[in-house]
């Protein structure tokens, strides 16, 4: 399952739309794009300041934890051991600043790698 998200015009993608997938995540909040629109550059990253489409993303690696598909899972959010069923089930009903609270407590639990810092 393709986890490619429409990340929106940007002064980090030179001010034109970009379709992406997630790489990689840095403990400092900055999120590496391997780009899946043809565009140059092919890789391109995105600070913590910059616009990250979580709202597309979310959903997606929801659906990836649920069927077990993780071959495009980036590798930050392949579960380590098995993520409880009640946080499944329930982590599409919450607002996404909850769901990204969740996942920060799953990886301070050890659901997730630990985060490179470069």
């Amino acid at each position: 399952m393709q986890l490619v998200l429409e990340i929106e015009a940007q002064p980090a993608t030179n001010g034109v739309a970009r379709q992406g997938a997630l790489a990689s995540c840095r403990r400092d909040g900055s999120l590496f794009i391997e780009s899946r629109d043809g565009l140059k550059p092919a890789q391109f990253s995105l600070s913590p300041a910059d616009k990250f489409p979580w709202d597309q993303f979310l959903p997606k690696l929801l659906a990836a934890w649920q069927m077990g598909d993780m071959e495009d899972v980036p590798a930050a959010f392949r579960p380590q051991k098995r993520i409880p069923e009640f946080v499944l089930e329930g982590f599409s009903r919450e607002p996404l600043e909850n769901q990204l609270k969740i996942l920060s407590t799953l990886r301070k639990q050890g659901f997730f790698p630990k985060l490179p810092t470069k």
